[in-house]
């Protein structure tokens, strides 16, 4: 397991099978789970955890949610299209804040990349965005648009993604000139 500052945790995604990186953040009473991963590794790690769970998926695609059949958690958060996937979890619809030692944000945000993303920000300082970001050669430029302008608009120091080895960790300014140059091009 791999560290992101002190309270982030990660299993690294991997390619065989496709699964995503799956992200732990130690709450006092909960463990918050972002993603669930498509492996056995994710899942066993998943399922030692003593505490109670909370997972968040932050979208359907099978390498993020494709152990959540497997795992006893006490809530689940997803978005509405993770949920007609599912047929599971409260929706989130609108950004929510949870304070259990660690202050928590799970915000909605639209993505080039799926329908009904989530993303959490974590006491302001990391935001998880999972592969919200990734984008296909043809994609709708008004999604990208607006997907930048709500990334803006956190308050946050850095942007962690998922699916890449190293540089997962972007500052907040770094990543969003990245984003506005591609959809520039």
């Amino acid at each position: 397991m791999n560290a992101i500052g002190e309270k982030i945790k990660y299993l690294p995604s991997s390619e065989y099978p496709l699964s995503a990186d799956v992200y732990f953040i130690e709450g006092d009473k909960y463990c918050y789970i972002y993603d669930v991963g498509n492996n056995d590794d994710s899942l066993n790690q998943i399922n030692q955890i003593k505490k109670e769970k909370i997972i968040v998926l932050s979208h359907y695609h099978q390498d993020h949610i494709g152990n959540i059949e497997n795992i006893d958690y006490h809530s689940l958060y997803v978005g509405k299209k993770t949920y007609e996937t599912i047929g599971k979890g409260t929706i989130v619809d609108e950004q929510f804040t949870v304070n259990d030692g660690v202050k928590i944000e799970i915000i909605p945000c639209v993505s080039p990349h799926t329908e009904g993303s989530l993303i959490i920000n974590v006491d302001n300082e990391y935001t998880l965005i999972a592969d919200l970001y990734f984008t296909r050669s043809s994609f709708d430029r008004e999604k990208m648009l607006m997907m930048i302008n709500s990334l803006k608009d956190i308050e946050t120091k850095y942007f962690v993604i998922s699916h890449q080895e190293n540089d997962k960790v972007f500052p907040k300014e770094k990543l969003i000139t990245e984003l506005l140059d591609y959809l520039n091009q």
